[in-house]
Formats: C-alpha cells, sequence, structure tokens
C-alpha cells in the first residue's frame, strides 16, 4: 500500500500490468500442461506399433485421447489418409500444414498481451520517473533547498516507479522469452511428427 500511495498514480497502472501479466502466465502454465504434455517421442511407439499392425483406426483412436498439437496434426492427417487413400504426399502435407496452423493460434494465445506487459511497463516506470524528478523541482522552485522534505516526495516518486516497472518487466521478459521457446518446440514437434508420418506413406 505504501508503494501506491507515494508512487503516484502511475503505479495503478503498474500494478494493473502486474495483474494482466500474471494472469497469461498462470494461464499459459495452464495450458501447456494440461495439454502440451505429449511429444512426439511419446507418440512415436504407439504410433508406430498401430500402422506396423496396419490398424490404422486404433493409431487414430490412441491418438485422438492425447491433447497435444503434435497428437492432433497427425490424428488429422491419418483420418484424411483412411477417408481418401491417397499416397499423394503433397496431398497429406497440405492437410497437416493446415491443422497445425490451426493449432498455432492455440499455442499463442494471449502472448501478445504478455509482451505488451513486459515492453511496456518499463516505459511507465520512466515516465513516473520524469513526472517524480518535475514534481521535485517543482517543490524547490517554490520552496528552496532549505528543507530536504520538498525533494523528498518527487524523488520517492520517481524511485517507487521506476523500482515498480521493473519489478514486473523483468519477470513478464523472462516468462515470455520462456514461452516462446516452447512454442517453438511445439511447432517443431507438429513439423517433424507429421513428416515422419507422410515418409511412412512414401514407403
Amino acid at each position: 500500500m505504501y508503494w501506491l500511495t507515494n508512487g503516484g498514480i502511475l503505479m495503478y497502472f503498474i500494478v494493473l500490468m502486474s495483474i494482466l501479466g500474471l494472469y497469461v502466465i498462470i494461464e499459459r502454465f495452464v495450458y501447456f500442461k494440461m495439454n502440451e504434455n505429449v511429444n512426439m517421442s511419446r507418440i512415436r511407439p504407439i504410433l508406430r506399433q498401430a500402422i506396423e499392425k496396419n490398424d490404422i483406426k486404433g493409431a487414430i483412436t490412441a491418438l485422438g485421447t492425447k491433447q497435444s498439437s503434435t497428437a492432433k496434426v497427425l490424428k488429422e492427417v491419418l483420418i484424411f489418409w483412411y477417408k481418401t487413400r491417397s499416397t499423394n504426399t503433397e496431398s497429406l502435407e497440405e492437410k497437416a500444414r493446415e491443422v497445425a496452423l490451426a493449432q498455432i493460434p492455440k499455442l499463442e494465445r494471449n502472448m501478445w498481451l504478455l509482451s505488451v506487459v513486459a515492453h511496456t511497463t518499463p516505459l511507465i516506470g520512466l515516465l513516473g520517473t520524469v513526472t517524480g524528478m518535475i514534481k521535485a523541482f517543482q517543490a524547490v522552485s517554490l520552496h528552496g533547498t532549505g528543507d530536504p522534505a520538498v525533494l523528498a516526495s518527487g524523488i520517492s516518486q520517481a524511485l517507487l516507479t521506476t523500482a515498480g516497472g521493473l519489478f514486473v518487466a523483468i519477470p513478464s521478459i523472462i516468462f515470455y522469452n520462456y514461452f516462446n521457446k516452447k512454442i517453438d518446440n511445439q511447432i517443431n514437434d507438429m513439423e517433424k511428427g507429421s513428416a515422419e508420418l507422410i515418409n511412412y506413406f512414401r514407403k
């Protein structure tokens, strides 16, 4: 509460940004924990066993129990092949690309918001620094430099908003890059998985 009362109105904007950032971080953690916890290394043995037995329906059913983007891409490719019996790898690749592109917005959901928090909050803190120093110099011009308390309010506001902005921005940047890395890994996993599956149909 001390920070809010002494940091000026801009501290409220920083607190708002911190709430938005925390919401996105929690939401993304839950999403990846619940939906992207199975990668190609865990799918490959199940898929290979079903395909070697020529049990395409079994492979589709097994993939249907997984929530990961990779599993969804592979399942849709198998369904497409099962319905069309097409050995045209270009058609299979196009289907895999179509499904993968539909999954990417789910992986990237709310990331723009975390980016806004990470990049805007330091600027709000900097603005607070500038306004705090202006306030301090205005106080000096009115009351002189004899009383240090005259400067204290403005300088305190400047330092509090700077610290608050950095306090919110630093973890936001860390988690933004962390989630971007997870998204890149998932996209690579989708590409690798679909390529492996389509190569099987080339045989």
